[in-house]
């Protein structure tokens, strides 16, 4: 097996640092044990900071819309979509009040909720990451 060792890496073109990283590359876990599936293992969008009440996001990334669908509920739409409906997750935090259904609702959207401690939406803000496969 060869090692390559480099300070920088450059385009042919001589210009940028763009590397390209093919679906079937795969990385050696930290204790050496197994190998895994690089591009499989990026998260493919994220949301910071969803205020349900103010229709507004910190920051994303993958994602070209959010929508308020009433009290506590939103629905954040992707850039790029996933593969499938269904076989995607999208794990969620709440940074006010409590986490309530984070799904995928189609190849391009999925919800982020909230509820209050006694169980009815009430407005909140939340964070979510979406994993599975592109398109």
């Amino acid at each position: 097996m060869s090692t390559l060792k480099a300070n920088a890496v450059q385009s042919l073109s001589g210009s940028g640092t763009n590397v390209t990283i093919g679906n079937t590359s795969t990385y050696v876990s930290d204790v050496g044990g197994v190998t895994q599936n690089t591009v499989q293992g990026l998260l493919k969008a994220w949301t910071v900071n969803a205020s349900s009440s103010a229709g507004t996001v910190g920051d994303s990334f993958n994602n070209s819309s959010f929508s308020d669908d009433g009290t506590g509920q939103t629905t954040v739409t992707l850039t790029n979509p996933m593969n499938t409906a269904t076989d995607w997750c999208v794990t969620q935090g709440a940074t006010l009040y409590y986490p309530y259904v984070s799904k995928a609702e189609s190849t391009t959207t999925h919800s982020l909720d909230t509820v209050s401690g006694a169980g009815n939406f009430t407005n909140g803000s939340s964070n979510g990451m979406c994993s599975g496969d592109l398109a």
